[in-house]
């Protein structure tokens, strides 16, 4: 897929978004897990594309910290979004995260879902911040 602008919806929207517990709980108990130094994705099956972000205090005690994490994240699979297949994910950040800035961020997603088979290997090597 091309990460021209214009080239696909890149925006997030509310149903790009896990909410529910039960959906959360449904990643858990059937999803792959996939970890990098950075941060875990847990990849399970789903119809169509969706994602959720999971930080709490045990990342950081500082809100300030956990917020500026959960936002390389989000904007990491806002940019990915038009290449990667249908499933539904979990990010969670590791400490790590805080020494990283979004492009290395990015990187690290997308050689992550390669490895779950959800992003093509083309697709990772083009995306943004590669």
């Amino acid at each position: 897929m091309d990460f021209q602008p214009g080239g696909g919806r890149r925006n997030l929207s509310k149903p790009d978004k896990l909410t529910l517990k039960a959906d959360f709980d449904y990643v858990r108990q059937n999803g792959r897990k996939f970890a990098a130094a950075a941060l875990v994705a847990v990849v399970a099956p789903g119809e169509k594309l969706r994602c959720g972000v999971i930080c709490g205090k045990k990342y950081s005690l500082l809100a300030v910290k956990r917020n500026r994490a959960r936002r390389l994240l989000w904007e990491s699979f806002r940019l990915l979004k038009p290449a990667i297949s249908p499933c539904t994910l979990i990010l969670i950040p590791r400490r790590e995260m805080a020494l990283r800035n979004r492009m290395q961020v990015t990187r690290e997603l997308a050689e992550m879902l390669v490895k779950a088979g959800k992003l093509p290997r083309e697709s990772a090597a083009s995306a943004p911040g590669s």
